[in-house]
């Protein structure tokens, strides 16, 4: 919740920051498709993967290939977004001027260029955050010039629209009138454009109802159905019915893809469903060995209800096995969750190793840093 008493400038940025960050979050974002460009058959194969989120089989591709063929502007943009999904920020900006510098008339090479300005934003001092916040917004309308019909650029403005203050170019009007186009280009994802302006309201009445027409405009939008699944997998309004359906319906859709999976066994481990759990997450390793994100979720899940310590332990300890999937719980997520399971079963020690190797991740977080002093205490 952003301060009422607090001065314009901060107030501005304030608004940058949490525009950026959310963009990024978008059920559209992640899964459009760059125009402009006539990839070869291996540039079309790993585009596919890059859609599908199966972003280390891209990485392995992506990376000799950008390293044999530096010019290749497709190459370097699909890079930099794997690049933005393991959080490298470092790697992905260079990677994404450089294809907008190779191709400066392609709009999905400037939206990528503006959510890895965005991004930086969300994470930069108080006194640099305004200029990339502005670079953000540059490229995003920029891609909109380029082409007025790239959904995820309607999208990322829309959002910017919805939350940003008047001075900097917001308006809650505007924002309605983008989620509208982009309904109008494609009624599932228009719905799911206004549930995120409702999301953004604290509205889960509406939310659910935008959901609902996104699945209904058409059943076999994947992200449409999981976002449903997700919807209802999370209280106060939890269906875990209806998450168990629509979950099951986007496996039928897709069974390459882990949203589906963790967000059942999400369902299936606060429901104590022991057997359906595990036999969910055989498929899921078997489907898509490479992403133990439903591992994670279903220790969570055990966490979040005070059962079963010693499943979640073991659920989390696999998860730290492999290398985690990009845009899923990073290695310092795992080890926090880890050390909160080590708690509860009272292995305060152990607990205590895994929230600071948690904290040497990431250093800056405040919640391994709460942990940390109330085990100590």
């Amino acid at each position: 919740m952003l301060r009422t008493d607090c001065d314009s400038s901060t107030f501005f940025l304030l608004s940058a920051l949490i525009v950026a960050a959310t963009v990024l979050l978008s059920p559209l974002a992640p899964r459009g498709f760059a125009r402009g460009s006539s990839p070869d058959s291996q540039g079309a194969d790993v585009e596919t993967l890059v859609r599908a989120g199966h972003w280390k089989r891209s990485r392995a591709i992506l990376e000799p290939q950008v390293k044999a063929h530096p010019q290749d502007a497709k190459s370097c943009y699909l890079l930099a977004e794997v690049k933005m999904s393991f959080k490298d920020l470092d790697g992905a900006l260079p990677l994404a001027q450089h294809a907008v510098d190779l191709d400066g008339k392609n709009a999905d090479f400037h939206l990528e260029l503006g959510k890895v300005f965005g991004e930086m934003a969300a994470r930069a001092s108080f006194f640099s955050a305004g200029s990339l916040a502005t670079k953000f917004r540059k490229e995003v309308e920029i891609a909109i010039q380029l082409d007025s019909g790239n959904l995820d650029a309607l999208d990322a403005m829309m959002q910017f629209k919805y939350q940003a203050p008047g001075i900097m170019g917001g308006s809650k009007d505007e924002a309605r009138a983008l989620a509208e186009k982009i309904a109008a280009l494609n009624a599932s994802k228009g719905y799911l454009a206004h549930a995120e302006l409702a999301e953004m309201q604290k509205d889960p009445g509406q939310m659910e109802v935008f959901y609902l027409k996104a699945v209904q405009a058409n059943p076999g939008n994947y992200d449409a159905q999981t976002a449903l699944a997700k919807f209802y997998s999370q209280s106060p309004h939890a269906k875990y019915d209806e998450a168990t359906k629509h979950a099951q319906t986007a496996l039928q859709l897709d069974r390459t893809r882990i949203e589906a999976y963790w967000i059942l066994a999400r369902v299936l481990a606060l429901q104590h469903q022991w057997g359906d759990l595990e036999q969910t997450l055989a498929n899921a390793e078997n489907n898509v060995p490479d992403d133990l994100h439903p591992f994670y979720e279903a220790a969570q899940g055990l966490l979040e209800i005070g059962k079963n310590y010693q499943r979640a332990e073991g659920f989390a300890r696999k998860y730290l096995s492999l290398e985690p999937e990009g845009e899923a719980p990073d290695a310092a997520d795992a080890h926090r969750l880890l050390g909160l399971v080590l708690e509860k079963e009272g292995r305060n020690a152990e607990a205590r190793a895994e929230i600071q190797t948690a904290l040497r991740l990431r250093p800056k977080s405040k919640d391994a840093k709460d942990d940390l002093k109330r085990l100590e205490d």
